[in-house]
C-alpha cells in the first residue's frame, strides 16, 4: 500500500484567505486542523529562519487529535544549510531543535529537510556539512534539497545512499546548471518538492517570495510529474509530496491532484478552492464539515 504524505510548505500566507481558507474565519480557527481534512503532512518553513518554541510545536500536536495520521517535515536553519562559517553553537543548536521533540514524542515528524542554495557543490566540505547536521540532528531521517546539477554524479548520490540520506526532487525553473526534474530514491523516505516554474520571477533579484513562487501546474506538468511519483512508489517506503508553489493556493492544488491520480482516491478540497481551481472538481469528495 502506498505510504503517501502530502501537503504545502508552510500555512501562514495573507494570500490564501478566501482562496484556500473561509474569508470570514470562524472563531478558533487554525489552519491546521482544517488543511488537516484534506492532506495530510505540511513542510514547515518558518523553522528555516528562527527557533520556534517546544509549546509551539506542542501546539501543533493537540489541534490534531482527529488527524493521528498527520505528519510534519521541519526544514532546517538556515544557519545550518547557508552560512559560510561555523555552525551554530551546541548551545544554539539545542534552542532550535527544541522544536522537535514533541513532535518526535507525538510520532509526527517525519524528518527534517536540509535545504541547500544554489551554490552549494558536492565537494568535501558540503559533504562533512552534512554529516554533522546529521549528527547534530539527533537522528531521525535528513533529506536533502539541493539546486545546482552537479549533485547528480553517481559518487554523490551514492554518497546518500550509504548514508541513508534521501535526496530531494524537485521541480525548479530552469536556467544555467539548474537541477531538472528526477525521481531517484536513495533513502527508504522519498521525498519530492514542487517549487514551480516561474522563470521570470525565479532569477529577478527584485522579485518578491510571491512573484517567485506564483506558478500553477498546468495538465501536462502533472502528468510529467505523475510518472515520476509512479517511479517513486514503486519501491517500498514512504513517499512525501510537496507543494511550495504558495501563491494563491496554488501548490497545494498540485498537490491535492497528483494526491488523486497516484491514489485514486477523492479528497474533501474546499469550497474555495473549488471556485478557484475548477478542474479539482474530479478530486473533490464532499465533507460535511461547515468549514469547507
Amino acid at each position: 500500500m502506498l505510504d503517501l504524505h502530502f501537503g504545502p510548505a508552510g500555512w501562514h500566507y495573507d494570500d490564501w484567505r478566501g482562496r484556500v481558507y473561509p474569508e470570514r474565519r470562524p472563531r478558533g480557527f487554525h489552519p491546521l486542523p482544517f488543511l488537516s481534512r484534506c492532506v495530510n503532512l505540511v513542510d514547515v518553513n518558518a523553522t528555516f529562519y528562527a527557533p520556534l518554541s517546544a509549546r509551539t510545536a506542542e501546539r501543533w500536536v493537540g489541534l490534531l487529535d482527529d488527524a493521528p495520521g498527520f505528519t510534519f517535515v521541519i526544514k532546517a536553519w538556515e544557519r545550518l544549510t547557508h552560512g559560510k562559517g561555523d555552525l551554530p553553537s551546541g548551545v544554539e543548536m539545542q534552542e532550535w531543535s527544541q522544536v522537535l521533540v514533541p513532535l518526535r514524542e507525538a510520532g509526527r515528524l517525519l524528518a527534517v529537510l536540509v535545504q541547500f542554495p544554489f551554490s552549494a557543490r558536492p565537494d568535501g566540505r558540503t559533504r562533512d556539512r552534512i554529516l554533522t547536521i546529521r549528527d547534530r540532528l539527533g537522528g531521525g531521517a535528513i533529506a536533502c534539497e539541493f539546486r545546482h546539477e552537479s549533485w547528480l554524479r553517481a559518487e554523490t548520490l551514492a554518497f546518500l545512499e550509504e548514508e541513508g540520506l534521501s535526496f530531494v526532487n524537485i521541480d525548479q525553473p530552469q536556467g544555467r546548471g539548474s537541477l531538472p526534474p528526477t525521481a531517484i530514491r536513495t533513502a527508504p523516505l522519498a521525498y519530492v518538492r514542487l517549487h514551480g516554474r516561474n522563470a521570470a520571477a525565479w532569477f529577478d533579484r527584485d522579485a518578491g517570495r510571491d512573484a517567485r513562487y506564483d506558478y500553477h501546474y498546468g495538465e501536462a506538468e502533472l502528468a510529467e510529474w505523475t510518472g515520476r511519483l509512479e517511479l517513486l512508489a514503486a519501491r517500498e517506503g514512504p513517499l512525501v509530496l510537496v507543494g511550495n508553489n504558495h501563491y494563491h493556493g496554488k501548490g497545494l492544488a498540485a498537490v491535492l491532484a497528483l494526491a488523486h491520480r497516484l491514489t485514486g482516491e477523492k479528497l474533501p478540497v474546499p469550497g474555495r478552492m473549488l471556485e478557484n481551481f475548477p478542474e479539482l472538481a474530479p478530486v473533490h469528495r464532499p465533507d460535511r464539515g461547515e468549514l469547507f
